[in-house]
């Protein structure tokens, strides 16, 4: 599996649309600007997948589905006495394969630092 990097070296803590494509470009020695296009068709296909089917399955990494979530009552955290009608929405659900989550239990996930 190839990781990314930045510029220095280092591993960065997310991991953006441009730093894959690096990664797509270096692996096969693709125009940057190439590999961002096939970067952007791909999360497009997906989408059109989620929106007309509603679901999108990607072997041996996992499943995501359009769920209806139900409207509810909710509070804001800063004054708990205030509810609020929280109404209902589409959302996006992903379940892990069992392969990537074989992966991710041997996996060493460095924590995250807020800044």
């Amino acid at each position: 599996m190839k990781q990314i990097t930045t510029k220095d070296g280092a591993i960065p803590t997310t991991s953006t649309r441009r730093d894959i494509s690096t990664v797509i470009s270096k692996t096969y020695g693709l125009p940057q600007a190439l590999a961002y296009q096939i970067i952007d068709t791909t999360f497009e296909t997906l989408l059109s997948n989620l929106i007309e089917n509603g679901h999108v399955e990607l072997r041996g990494f996992g499943v995501f589905e359009v769920v209806q979530r139900k409207g509810r009552k909710g509070r804001n955290p800063k004054k708990p006495e205030d509810e609020v009608w929280i109404p209902e929405r589409k959302s996006i659900r992903f379940k892990a394969s069992r392969l990537l989550r074989t992966d991710l239990a041997d996996a060493v996930v460095p924590e995250k630092t807020h800044d």
